[in-house]
């Protein structure tokens, strides 16, 4: 994939989010004038709708209700980040990496830390594998 290639992707997604959202809020707001016209017009005894004026409101509201569709609510991103990090034990991996380095001080961290990883990694595999025997 190109570069830029993802992010035009995520543009288009959030694009269409926000396109969804702003007709949800349209509907509602339709809706919510629509009741409150109905209110009006049902309070004030002597000002009673006209016939045509009745329809139209009767037409409108049978469109937006056709046309809601449910939008699920925006996640933070700060607590799917956190959350993405629990899943996979990121956290944890990083406190295993800084524990290390500061209790042996290698001159290189940076290889330190890959040594480890790897040795995560191996007895990771150690173990699966004898799960998959058992």
């Amino acid at each position: 994939m190109a570069d830029g290639e993802g992010s035009r992707t995520t543009d288009a997604t959030s694009s269409q989010n926000q396109d969804e959202l702003v007709k949800v809020a349209q509907n509602e707001i339709a809706q919510a004038m629509n009741k409150a016209m109905n209110n009006i017009s049902t309070n004030s005894k002597d000002n009673e709708p006209s016939e045509p004026l009745k329809q139209n409101l009767s037409e409108e509201k049978q469109v937006f209700e056709e046309n809601v569709d449910y939008v699920e609510p925006m996640q933070d991103p700060y607590n799917k980040a956190i959350k993405y990090l629990e899943n996979h034990n990121i956290l944890q991996l990083f406190q295993q990496l800084t524990a290390s380095i500061v209790y042996t001080k290698p001159e290189r961290p940076l290889e330190h830390m890959m040594q480890e990883v790897e040795r995560m990694k191996k007895e990771r595999d150690q173990e699966q594998s004898q799960q998959k025997k058992s």
